[in-house]
């Protein structure tokens, strides 16, 4: 299942590819495209892994103590073993039946690796494991940035990873999510909107994640309350802004001021540095929070763009994407 919705997804970002090249470099909208629904409301995300990612080197616990099994390591996405491909949890328990020697295609900071491992057998249960810790699925919190008419969506405004590494992407859902408190930065960390994800209330699909977000389509009802005009890159000035963002449990509007907005002739991350300058927020959040990606930024009655990153340095501040370059 996992796989025939990758090859789906596929479909859909290469659909996603070709519609937005097709446009040129001036990035122009059919008329019908300029206006969308606004986001600012949380939603969890749920991104399936392309492979087995190994969060962990545990170790096994055999009758002489713990042992690793040598080779693996954390951040392996493992991709088959026995030349058999592993998309779960429960695929290695079935393929690892022995003892003896296998071999684990995996990719390692974007290389594909073959090991010959020999799996440890277990003092408790006597059978063979490799005594690591995995996943197949990364789990997340973001913000929607808008909605168009079709249903299709743009959130977050930047890739989820892992430990600041792509990860082999095979699509994934969004979820139903409720914030529930904020945690404030400090020393060097930023902070975090604490929110509730509701797994099995599924909205809709994830069919692209790269380096400007998450994008896909709604499954079901999405917010139709404010349509508003989509920017380009040429509309957006510094001066006075607001973005839209849910903290305390409602999307609310908040003032910012947008401080630099860079000229960029192509598709690129960072396009604007903004600052937090609502003190309603502030008390809040102390600023730019995780979870707060993908809020959509306004200025002069347009959507112009979305809160991606915050400086370490200074919470207060933090990126924005330009609107005209998302999903």
């Amino acid at each position: 299942m996992k796989k025939l919705r990758g090859i789906l997804c596929a479909f859909f970002a290469l659909f996603l590819c070709v519609a937005f090249l097709a446009v040129g470099q001036d990035y122009a909208y059919a008329e019908t495209d300029r206006y969308v629904y606004i986001g600012g409301y949380p939603i969890g995300i749920s991104i399936d892994i392309d492979g087995l990612l190994v969060e962990s080197v545990t170790g096994v616990e055999t009758e002489y103590g713990i042992a690793a099994v040598e080779g693996i390591r954390k951040g392996d996405i493992i991709k088959k073993i026995d030349g058999k491909a592993v998309d779960d949890v429960d695929d290695i328990s079935e393929i690892i039946t022995t003892a003896d020697s296998v071999q684990i295609d995996l990719s390692r900071d974007g290389k594909d690796i073959s090991l010959q491992v020999t799996p440890m057998i277990e003092a408790f249960s006597q059978k063979p494991r490799l005594g690591i810790k995995i996943k197949d699925v990364i789990y997340g919190v973001g913000t929607v940035t808008f909605v168009r008419e079709d249903g299709s969506y743009a959130a977050l405004g930047h890739e989820i990873s892992y430990d600041g590494d792509s990860i082999p992407f095979a699509g994934g859902h969004i979820h139903a999510c409720k914030v529930v408190g904020v945690k404030k930065g400090g020393k060097g960390e930023a902070g975090a909107l604490l929110a509730s994800v509701s797994p099995d209330k599924v909205y809709g699909s994830v069919c692209c994640n790269n380096s400007f977000g998450i994008a896909g389509q709604y499954q079901s009802d999405f917010n139709k309350d404010e349509k508003i005009v989509l920017a380009k890159r040429g509309d957006v000035h510094v001066g006075s802004a607001k973005i839209k963002t849910s903290v305390n449990g409602q999307s609310q509007y908040y003032d910012i001021e947008i401080i630099k907005a860079s000229h960029q002739s192509a598709r690129k991350e960072k396009g604007m540095v903004i600052r937090i300058t609502d003190k309603r927020l502030l008390d809040l959040t102390g600023g730019v929070v995780r979870g707060m990606s993908g809020s959509p930024i306004v200025q002069d009655g347009k959507l112009v763009g979305a809160v991606t990153h915050v400086f370490l340095n200074d919470f207060t501040k933090g990126y924005g994407v330009y609107a005209e370059f998302l999903n």
